[in-house]
C-alpha cells in the first residue's frame, strides 16, 4: 500500500501535469461545489489523506455488517436473505373507501401499509364538528367510530407484514380503537406488525397536529408505549419519525441531532416507569427521508445507525446488541418532487430508492408517488412506486452486496463528519435542558425556519438547482396527469354514520366509559385500557379526545416559539 507521502507526491505530480491544462482549457462548471443540504465544500479529489485526517479506523468506524458500530447495517448479510418490507402511504375517504385502496396496494405486490388519518382524525375532532368543514376525509382517513376502524381494516393481513398508523396526538385513542377492531375481525395482533409511529414531539417541533400541552402529549405517548410493550411484544410501538423534520427542511445533521434528543426524552419518560434500557432500546424506530445529494444521503444513513449504537453503549450503557441496532424505515423524500413535469418525479425516486438501498436504509421503506405535489396519490401512480421498489431490488444489483459504498474516501468522510456534528449539535440541545425544552423555547423551530428561508433562497437565486423549476424550463407547458379526485359525499355520509352512532347506542354506558377516562387522566393511570373501555361503549374519537381535553387542556404555542428571530 502506497504511504502518505508518495500520495501526497503523487498528488502534486498529477494537479501539475494532468488537471491544471485540462482547467485552462475548460474551467469547471460551477464555484463552490457543495453538498445541496449542508453546504459543506465538497473536494475535487478524494484520496486516503482525507481520511487520515480525520483519524480514520476501519474497526472503529466501519467494521462489519451486523456488529457495532452498525455502520453497515444491523443485518450481516444485508438483503442477501431477505429484501426489505416494502411500503407506501395512502389515506383518504372512509374506513371503506380506504379497505379497497389497501387490497388493491398489496396486490401490486407491496408488503406493507401506511394509514394517514384526515386532519379532523389527527387533531382528535368528530367529522360533525365545526373545524371539520371541507376536511373529512381529504387528506387522509375519517375515523370516528369503531365501526368506522373495522371497516378500515377490511384487509387480507395473509398478505401483509406491516401496518403503519399515523396518528400521533389521540395515539392512546387510536391505538384502542386498532385492538377493539382487530378482535372483532378476529385476527390475531401477532400475525403481523403493527408500527405506531407515536411521535407526538416531532408534531409540536413541525407539524402542528397535536391536542395537548407538551407534557401531556408525552404522557398520552409513553401510556401507548408502555402498553404495547406489555401486551403485544412484536410491535413497534415508538417512531421518530425524522422524515418530518426532513419535510420541514432540516438538514441532515438537525435532523439526526433533533430526532435523536426526541428520542431522548421518550426514553427517559419510559426508563422513569421502571423499564430497563435492554428491555426498551429494541422498540424504537426512526422513519427518515432521503434527500436528492445522492452521497451526503449515503453519509447520513450509515451514520444514523453508528450515532445511536454511541447513544446507546456510551451514554444508556446498554449491554444487549439488540439495544444498539438501529430500527429504520427509509424512504424517498416528498420534499424533492416537484408540481412541474411531474413525470421528471419518477427518475427522482428512482435515484433516492438507490440511495435508500445502497446505505442500507432498513427493513421497511416507503416509495412517495411522482403525483403527490398535485393531489393524493392515482392507482397508477402507486403502480409505478411499486414497480420503482421492484426495479431497484432486482434489475440493479445494488441489493446483491452489504454497504458497497465502504471504504470510499468520499463516503466515509462525510459520513464521519455528519457523526461528529450531530454530537456536538446533541450537547448544544442538552445544555438546553433537552429536546422537550428545545421545543417550548422554540429553538427547533426557529432553526428549522431558517432552514426554510435558505432552501427557498438557493431555488429562487438558482444555486440549487431543480430541472423543471429553475432549469430545462418548458414555456407554456401543459400538465397532463390523472389528478385523484375527492369524493364530495364522503362528508355527508360520516356525518349521517355518526348521527345513527349516536341515536342507537347505550349513552348512558358511553358517558360513564368517557367519566372513566377523565378520571384516569387524572389519576395518572395508562389510558389505553379506558379508551378500550370507551371504544367498546361505542363512544367517538371526538368525544373521547374530548374527555381528555376536559382535563390536559390544550395547547396553543406562544408566537413568539415559531419564525425566524
Amino acid at each position: 500500500m502506497s504511504d502518505a507521502k508518495s500520495i501526497e507526491q503523487g498528488r502534486e505530480a498529477w494537479q501539475r501535469d494532468t488537471l491544471e491544462p485540462r482547467l485552462a482549457e475548460a474551467p469547471e462548471r460551477k464555484h463552490p461545489f457543495t453538498t445541496q443540504a449542508m453546504g459543506w465544500p465538497v473536494d475535487r479529489l478524494y484520496t486516503p489523506q482525507n481520511l487520515d485526517a480525520i483519524g480514520f479506523d476501519y474497526v472503529r468506524d466501519v467494521g462489519f455488517p451486523g456488529e457495532y458500530p452498525y455502520t453497515r447495517g444491523t443485518d450481516p448479510n444485508g438483503y442477501r436473505s431477505d429484501l426489505w418490507t416494502m411500503m407506501q402511504v395512502s389515506g383518504f375517504g372512509t374506513g371503506e373507501d380506504w379497505a379497497e385502496r389497501g387490497r388493491y396496494m398489496l396486490d401490486q405486490g407491496l408488503t406493507g401499509l401506511f394509514l394517514e388519518y384526515d386532519l379532523p382524525t389527527t387533531n382528535g375532532l368528530d367529522s360533525d364538528h365545526p373545524l371539520a368543514v371541507g376536511e373529512v376525509g381529504r387528506a387522509g382517513i375519517a375515523v370516528d367510530s369503531l365501526d368506522d376502524m373495522e371497516a378500515l381494516l377490511d384487509l387480507p393481513f395473509d398478505k401483509l407484514q406491516r401496518l403503519t398508523s399515523i396518528c400521533n396526538g389521540p395515539q392512546t385513542v387510536n391505538l384502542a380503537m386498532i385492538l377493539a377492531a382487530l378482535k372483532r375481525r378476529g385476527i390475531d395482533p401477532g400475525s403481523f406488525t403493527l408500527q405506531m409511529p407515536n411521535a407526538i414531539l416531532i408534531e409540536y417541533t413541525c407539524v402542528g397536529r397535536y391536542i395537548f400541552p407538551p407534557d401531556h402529549g408525552l404522557r398520552v405517548a409513553i401510556d401507548a408505549l408502555e402498553y404495547s410493550i406489555q401486551n403485544h411484544p412484536n410491535w413497534i410501538p415508538i417512531s421518530v419519525v425524522s422524515a418530518q423534520l426532513y419535510a420541514a427542511y432540516a438538514n441532515p445533521v438537525q435532523e439526526l441531532a433533533f430526532s435523536f434528543a426526541i428520542a431522548k426524552e421518550y426514553l427517559d419518560a419510559a426508563l422513569a416507569r421502571g423499564f430497563d434500557i435492554d428491555t426498551l432500546a429494541p422498540y424504537f424506530s426512526f422513519i427518515t427521508g432521503i434527500d436528492m445529494d445522492f452521497f451526503e444521503a449515503v453519509g447520513k444513513l450509515r451514520a444514523y445507525r453508528k450515532v445511536w449504537a454511541r447513544i446507546m453503549r456510551e451514554e444508556y450503557g446498554a449491554k444487549r446488541p439488540e439495544s444498539e441496532q438501529l430500527s429504520l424505515t427509509a424512504s424517498p423524500g416528498t420534499m424533492s418532487l416537484t408540481l412541474q413535469q411531474p413525470l421528471n418525479n419518477i427518475a427522482r425516486l428512482g435515484i433516492q430508492m438507490l440511495a435508500c438501498v445502497i446505505g442500507n436504509g432498513g427493513h421497511a421503506m416507503n416509495t412517495p408517488l411522482h403525483d403527490e405535489a398535485h393531489a393524493l396519490p392515482t392507482e397508477d401512480a402507486i403502480a409505478v412506486g411499486a414497480a420503482v421498489q421492484n426495479i431497484v431490488a432486482h434489475e440493479t444489483g445494488v441489493a446483491d452486496t452489504v454497504d458497497p459504498l465502504a471504504g470510499s474516501y468520499y463516503v466515509e468522510t462525510m459520513t464521519r463528519r455528519i457523526e461528529d456534528a450531530v454530537f456536538e449539535e446533541l450537547a448544544k440541545i442538552e445544555s438546553m435542558g433537552g429536546a422537550l425544552a428545545a421545543i417550548k423555547t422554540g429553538y427547533f423551530q426557529k432553526e428549522l425556519a431558517r432552514q426554510q428561508y435558505e432552501r427557498t433562497r438557493a431555488i429562487e437565486d438558482g444555486s440549487r438547482v431543480l430541472v423543471g423549476v429553475n432549469h430545462s424550463v418548458r414555456e407554456g407547458e401543459k400538465r397532463n396527469i390523472e389528478i385523484h379526485k375527492h369524493d364530495p359525499d364522503v362528508e355527508h355520509r360520516q356525518i349521517r354514520k355518526l348521527e345513527r352512532l349516536r341515536a342507537e347506542r347505550d349513552g348512558i354506558a358511553t358517558r360513564r366509559a368517557l367519566d372513566r377516562l377523565r378520571d384516569a387522566a387524572r389519576s395518572g393511570e395508562n389510558l389505553v385500557p379506558p379508551c378500550l373501555e370507551a371504544v367498546n361503549a361505542y363512544a367517538t374519537h371526538g368525544e373521547m379526545c374530548g374527555a381528555l381535553r376536559d382535563v390536559f387542556g390544550e395547547y396553543h404555542p406562544d408566537s413568539l416559539t415559531t419564525g425566524i428571530s
